[in-house]
């Protein structure tokens, strides 16, 4: 289980889906006080803490 900005997530669901798939699904269900390009980077934040997702080239 990761716990990111206070919403937890469980890590074996979360690696079944695409970062795509993963962002899509739980845009419009957490942080709904701030916008939706925030939200998007905070998800794939996530999705990349659980995965193991390299940052792309500098």
């Amino acid at each position: 289980m990761l716990k990111y900005e206070n919403v937890s997530f469980v890590k074996e669901e979360v690696k079944k889906m695409s970062k795509s798939e993963f962002i899509a699904h739980h845009l419009n269900v957490f942080w709904l006080d701030r916008d939706e390009a925030t939200r998007k980077k905070m998800l794939g934040a996530a999705y990349d803490l659980i995965t193991g997702a390299k940052k792309g080239k500098k």
